[in-house]
């Protein structure tokens, strides 16, 4: 399964899962299929 297949809420679950793990923002980001700015721009408002 391809990560342009997976809805929003799961890459933002995986993405928090990441970051509870200890990775960098950047990282999680790219293996979450997330922009790194536009993720940076939600979490820190």
């Amino acid at each position: 399964m391809s990560i342009k297949d997976i809805k929003q809420t799961e890459k933002v679950k995986v993405l928090l899962r990441l970051l509870d793990n200890q990775e960098n923002i950047e990282t999680a980001c790219s293996k979450a299929g997330l922009n790194v700015e536009l993720t940076k721009t939600f979490l820190f408002l």
